[in-house]
């Protein structure tokens, strides 16, 4: 099959995508678009120009190097209506490549924080734009709350308590990021906890950067439903055993595990050491517009770079389903599943 075509036909697969943040889905071309039209600085107005400013471009790649690309992200937002822009446009952009179930997360503070918006304010705006999109695009968006382990636990106590508060409770589930290197996640423990009581999902980052040591502590200390990365728990087969045993799912983001040099090159991912151990885990995009990626292409990588199958993907959505923090998780399944045969048949590299 033709390599356009193949592509194609991978695109046209329904996907789920449980590992997607906000501030990383946001384009060259949607940051001018919602400049010209509802304010916001950048350094520059040229599609091209700003892309080698906002996406991670050749290596070498790194951690430092990766986050220095969130500069332009993190200074920008001016208006709620450019919130709301930037909400809709990323949900849209995981429509168009067929992602019919998608968790999308966020840091409220992200959003407030250069107009010292009330954060309660800018979950609404976000919520009404994934509530817009998500009907005109005929699929189902779950907002997923970000705190960050670079800061006090006060701090992400506070973002927690008024998201519990919502009358609405909007957010479904619980996420920690942040420099796991520096920052450990232990006292985060009672927010986790809290969290856990309310019923929201729990995924916690860690195992990317950090070692096994930081996916045992996810998993035991902060009951973690999920880890986000968690490649290198392969280093340590008793870590490996708590995942299976525990039944936690790995988001693994293959292209980001690149960017951020974690893994120096596609061929020697570790996902395929994680399918033959066993473990649960799925495909996700991470930050899909400074990565300059698709699901389709993590799903084209996995097939062409990694030796997996559609039938491999196929399994691994549905598991990515039973993890998933939706409510219903039966009619996502029957949804899926009635997919077997017409959607997932007859496609090859």
């Amino acid at each position: 099959m033709e390599t356009e075509t193949f592509f194609n036909s991978v695109q046209a697969l329904p996907k789920v995508d449980l590992h997607r943040h906000l501030e990383g889905s946001v384009s060259a071309e949607t940051f001018i678009s919602v400049a010209r039209d509802f304010g916001g600085n950048l350094p520059v107005y040229e599609v091209e120009a700003l892309r080698d400013q906002v996406q991670v471009n050749t290596g070498p790649y790194d951690f430092r190097y990766f986050l220095s690309r969130f500069k332009i992200f993190r200074e920008f937002y001016e208006s709620p209506d450019a919130i709301r822009a930037v909400a809709y446009a990323a949900v849209k952009a995981a429509a168009l490549d067929n992602v019919k179930y998608l968790e999308l997360r966020f840091s409220p503070t992200h959003f407030a924080v250069r107009k010292k918006f009330a954060e309660s304010d800018v979950i609404r705006w976000i919520q009404s734009s994934i509530e817009a999109a998500a009907r005109d695009f005929q699929m189902i968006v779950v907002p997923v709350l970000t705190i960050s382990r670079d800061f006090p636990p006060a701090l992400a106590q506070q973002t927690l308590d008024l998201a519990l508060s919502l009358r609405d409770r909007f957010f479904c589930g619980l996420d920690i990021a942040g420099d796991e290197r520096l920052s450990p996640a232990g006292p985060f423990q009672p927010i986790f906890n809290r969290a856990k009581k309310a019923g929201m999902g729990l995924t916690v980052h860690a195992g990317e950067a950090g070692g096994p040591e930081n996916v045992k502590e996810a998993i035991l200390d902060l009951s973690a439903d999920r880890i986000g990365h968690g490649i290198r728990a392969i280093e340590d087969r008793n870590v490996v055993d708590l995942l299976i045993h525990r039944n936690v799912l790995l988001e693994v983001c293959i292209t980001s595990n690149i960017h951020t040099g974690v893994v120096e090159n596609v061929s020697e991912h570790p996902v395929k050491i994680i399918r033959e151990m066993g473990i649960p885990f799925c495909l996700g995009t991470d930050d899909p517009a400074m990565s300059s990626l698709t699901l389709s292409d993590e799903y084209c990588t996995a097939i062409k770079r990694l030796g997996f199958s559609i039938d491999d993907l196929q399994r691994m959505n549905l598991e990515a389903i039973s993890h998933a923090f939706y409510p219903d998780k039966n009619s996502l399944k029957i949804k899926f599943t009635s997919c077997r045969d017409n959607c997932y048949s007859g496609i090859n590299p």
